[in-house]
């Protein structure tokens, strides 16, 4: 009995760590839920998933379960409720997949749901006893689990809401370049922004108050893409946004892709998209072009004046005016954001390369 106990339990461990790491996977790329790392240890298999700082919270709470109940009877109470409720739940989700993706007969759909829905409603019914004898765990853990995930996404849509309202248009830019005192400076920089139709607002506020943007500008998005890896002369994308020496650059990537480049292999890869771009708009003009040697000049001047990294570093400030919900909502916030893994993947940037510009979001 012992060895099947252990076998069993052996067995459930591994459903429950594979099941969360896949569940928590999912949120994350959906903007539900902090971000975490995650690493994929299959090259071929999207959903084979691991992510250490999640295993160790679930060490975490198996030790505490253990310790403060102690009595097998309680877990096992919990261990009822959950497997009751799950497969009620699962009946319900099944009967919605019928109806709306299957297009199952209304005969067959009744028929299934009466069946199975009255035979776990029953079971459920039963295990409401043991709520208060253990049973409560698994609804304590939800509840935990729903307002993190609710206080992530609420901050979130807050903040892709302010980003849109408040993008740097071409225009924009324009207007703020012709401003006599804002000088473009010597270098080569990467500005991160993660809109794509238009710029980040950071932009704005970087430019207001430095009174400068470098002599090649280049707003780089990094797009996260659900399939092993990306062909090679698909990974970087780039193209001219109407002004001298500003560019934009889409960086995709796969699940399976490494993006662990030095800081001048990635340089380098983005310099010679760039070139090729270059060349390839001036049409059917010779190389020996004015204006496409003048470029291609003034590209070589800034990478050999330095290379820089600039990303934004933003908060929300939370003014008198706002409610006691958005007040409780965004300073919870602010503390996942504050110890949640940053949103731009690690691509070897030497640290005296790196810029972050702080700016706060009024909410």
């Amino acid at each position: 009995m012992f060895v099947i106990s252990t076998l069993a339990a052996i067995v459930a461990s591994q459903s429950l760590i594979s099941a969360t790491f896949s569940v928590i996977k999912q949120s994350v790329v959906l903007d539900y839920f902090p971000r975490v790392k995650v690493v994929h240890t299959s090259p071929s298999k999207e959903g084979e998933v691991y992510s250490p700082e999640v295993n160790y919270i679930l060490m975490v709470l198996c030790v505490a379960v253990i310790l403060i109940f102690g009595d097998g009877k309680d877990i096992g109470n919990a261990f009822g409720v959950v497997v009751s409720l799950v497969m009620l739940i699962t009946t319900i989700l099944l009967t919605l997949v019928m109806i709306i993706i299957w297009r199952t007969s209304p005969v067959l759909v009744a028929l299934y749901f009466s069946v199975f829905f009255v035979m776990e409603g029953v079971y459920v019914s039963a295990v409401f006893t043991k709520i208060a004898e253990g049973g409560w765990i698994p609804f304590a853990i939800s509840f935990i689990l729903a307002f993190i995930m609710f206080g992530w996404y609420y901050g979130r849509q807050r903040k892709i809401e302010y980003e849109l309202t408040h993008k740097i248009t071409i225009d924009r830019l324009r207007l703020l370049l012709s401003d006599p005192s804002v000088q473009r400076v010597p270098g080569f920089c990467f500005f991160y922004t993660n809109i794509q139709d238009g710029l980040t607002p950071i932009l704005g506020h970087y430019i207001k108050n430095m009174k400068s943007l470098h002599q090649v500008t280049m707003f780089t998005t990094l797009r996260y893409l659900l399939v092993p890896k990306v062909a090679p002369h698909e990974r970087i994308v780039v193209n001219k946004l109407g002004l001298k020496g500003v560019y934009g650059c889409v960086i995709q990537y796969g699940y399976a892709d490494p993006l662990n480049l030095e800081g001048e292999d990635f340089v380098s890869l983005v310099t010679n998209s760039l070139l090729a771009h270059i060349q390839d708009s001036s049409g059917c003009l010779p190389s020996s072009d004015p204006a496409f040697q003048q470029e291609i000049c003034n590209l070589e001047e800034a990478r050999s004046a330095g290379i820089v990294h600039i990303r934004g570093k933003t908060r929300f400030h939370v003014g008198k005016s706002c409610g006691w919900f958005d007040k409780i909502m965004l300073a919870f916030y602010e503390v996942l954001h504050s110890n949640c893994r940053s949103a731009l993947p690690a691509l070897g940037v030497p640290l005296p390369q790196r810029i972050e510009v702080g700016m706060l979001y009024e909410a």
